[in-house]
C-alpha cells in the first residue's frame, strides 16, 4: 500500500481490551490484530484498563483506573458487595474516560474484545451518540452465558439458554460463589435490558459454533459475521520430528489433561511433553507419578522455545471437556503442519477433520483416545499426510491476509463505505 492510499483508505480505529498486556487468547488477538491493521495503513488507537503490567500505549493518560475484585471483596461486607456488583455491572468512570478519548481521536469505528466485568457494556452508549459504530468480537460465550463457559462446577450446562439468567446463581456456576455469581447473572441481565445486541453494529465470533450459541440465546444471526482468528502461517516451519507428542495450554481441569494421562500411560513407547502452568498442576504431576506414565512437565515456555517444541513434535494433543471456541494451539500446529489428536467438542470439530488432518475423539473418553494415541504414534507416513493437510486448512482459512480481508469487509458493511484496503 503506498502513502497516497493510506491517506485515502486508512482507518482510524478504536481498539477495546480490558487488559492492555498478553493475558491470554482475548489480549493476544487483540495485540495481533493491531500490528495487521497498522501494516495496513490503519491507525489504531487503544482503550483498557490501567494495570502495572499494561504495554505502553500512546493515549494510556485515557485509561480506566484499575479495579482488583478481590481486594475489593476483602473487607466483605453487604454494602462492600453491592459496590462491587454495580462497578462490575456499570462503569461510570470507564464512560466518561472512552467519551473524552472518542472526542481527542475521533476514531472511524470501535473494534471490542473482552469488556465485560472491567469496562463494561456501559462504554457502547457514548460511542453511539458520536455516530461511531461499535464491531465486537467475541472470545467466550458470555453475552448468552453468565458464567462464560457454558461450565457449572465440573459439568457442560446450558441452563440459562436462552435468556434464563438466574440459573447462574441458583447454581453458584461462576467460581462456586455466591456472589461472583450474583454479579454474573446481574451482567446478563443488565445487558438484555438496555439492548445491547441491537446496539453493537456486528459481532464476530472465530467460530461458527460459538456463532449458533448466540442465536440460540436470541441473538440476531444478521448481527453476527463468524471469521476464524489467525496465525502468521508463513512463519511456521515443520521440524524434524523429535520421540515426543505435545500438550500445550492451561493446566485446569477444563482442559481434560488427565484423561490424556491416563490414555497415555496405556501407550507402549510413547512420551508426552506437557507445557504450561495451573491450578492442575499438582495433581496432573501426582497422577502420572501414580500411573507411572510417560509424561515430562516443562512448565511455562513461550516465544522461540515453545514454538521449538511445536515444531518437533509428532503431533498435538487438545484433551478438553468444555466447549473450546478457535483454539490457538490447534491453529498453531496445524501451520506447523502437525496432526491434531482432539476432543469432538464446540469449536474443535470445525478445525479438525477426523480422518484428514488429525483424530477426534468423544471428550473425556480415554480408551478411545488411546487408540487414536497408538494409531498415529506408530505411523510416520500418517502423521506426514495429516499434517500437509492441515497446513494447507491453515493457510486456507487461519492466514493473516484471509483475516484481514474478512474484517474489511465487516468493516465496509458497518461503515457503508467501498473502497477501503
Amino acid at each position: 500500500m503506498t502513502d497516497k492510499d493510506k491517506e485515502r483508505f486508512g482507518l482510524r480505529i478504536l481498539m477495546v481490551q480490558t487488559f492492555h498486556y498478553y493475558r491470554g487468547g482475548d489480549s493476544t488477538c487483540m495485540f495481533n490484530l493491531t500490528r495487521l491493521l497498522e501494516e495496513k495503513g490503519h491507525q489504531v488507537v487503544h482503550f483498557a484498563m490501567r494495570h502495572p503490567r499494561n504495554l505502553p500505549a500512546e493515549h494510556s493518560d485515557y485509561f480506566s483506573s484499575e479495579i482488583d475484585f478481590p481486594r475489593l471483596l476483602e473487607d466483605f461486607s453487604p454494602l462492600s458487595a453491592l459496590r462491587v456488583v454495580a462497578k462490575s455491572v456499570y462503569n461510570r468512570e470507564a464512560r466518561r474516560k472512552i467519551s473524552r478519548l472518542a472526542d481527542a481521536a475521533a476514531p472511524d469505528i470501535a473494534h471490542f474484545h473482552n469488556i465485560h466485568g472491567h469496562l463494561t457494556t456501559s462504554i457502547i452508549e457514548p460511542l453511539r451518540r458520536r455516530g461511531i459504530p461499535v464491531v465486537w468480537t467475541l472470545h467466550d460465550y458470555r453475552l448468552v452465558c453468565p458464567n462464560s463457559t457454558f461450565l457449572c462446577g465440573r459439568e457442560i450446562c446450558e441452563r440459562c439458554l436462552p435468556r434464563k439468567y438466574y440459573h447462574a446463581l441458583l447454581h453458584r456456576c461462576k467460581k462456586g460463589s455466591a456472589a461472583a455469581s450474583l454479579m454474573a447473572m446481574m451482567t446478563s441481565y443488565y445487558d438484555r435490558i438496555t439492548r445491547v445486541p441491537s446496539r453493537v453494529s456486528r459481532f464476530i465470533t472465530p467460530s461458527d459454533f460459538l456463532r449458533r450459541k448466540l442465536i440460540e440465546g436470541k441473538i440476531s444471526r444478521d448481527k453476527i459475521s463468524w471469521i476464524p482468528n489467525f496465525v502468521d502461517v508463513e512463519s511456521f516451519r515443520a521440524g524434524e520430528e523429535e520421540d515426543y507428542f505435545l500438550f500445550f495450554g492451561r493446566l485446569s481441569f477444563e482442559k481434560g489433561i488427565d484423561t490424556l494421562i491416563r490414555a497415555v500411560a496405556g501407550v507402549a513407547g510413547a512420551k508426552l511433553k506437557i507445557v504450561g502452568e495451573g491450578p492442575g498442576s499438582d495433581d496432573l504431576k501426582g497422577l502420572a507419578a501414580e500411573l507411572k506414565a510417560p509424561v515430562e512437565f516443562m512448565g511455562y515456555k513461550s516465544g522461540k522455545e515453545l514454538r521449538a517444541l511445536l515444531e518437533e513434535a509428532r503431533f498435538i494433543v487438545v484433551p478438553s471437556i468444555w466447549y473450546e471456541n478457535l483454539p490457538f494451539s490447534v491453529m498453531e500446529a496445524m501451520a506447523a503442519g502437525k496432526p491434531v489428536v482432539a476432543a469432538d467438542i464446540g469449536g474443535i470439530p470445525e478445525m479438525v477433520e477426523d480422518g484428514v488432518n488429525g483424530f477426534l475423539f468423544p471428550a473425556g473418553d480415554t480408551g478411545l483416545l488411546r487408540e487414536k494415541l497408538e494409531l498415529i504414534w506408530n505411523d510416520r507416513d500418517l502423521r506426514a499426510g495429516m499434517g500437509e493437510k492441515g497446513r494447507e486448512k491453515a493457510l486456507s482459512l487461519y492466514d493473516r491476509q484471509v483475516h484481514y480481508d474478512k474484517i474489511m469487509r465487516v468493516y465496509q458493511e458497518v461503515l457503508g463505505r467501498e473502497g477501503i484496503g
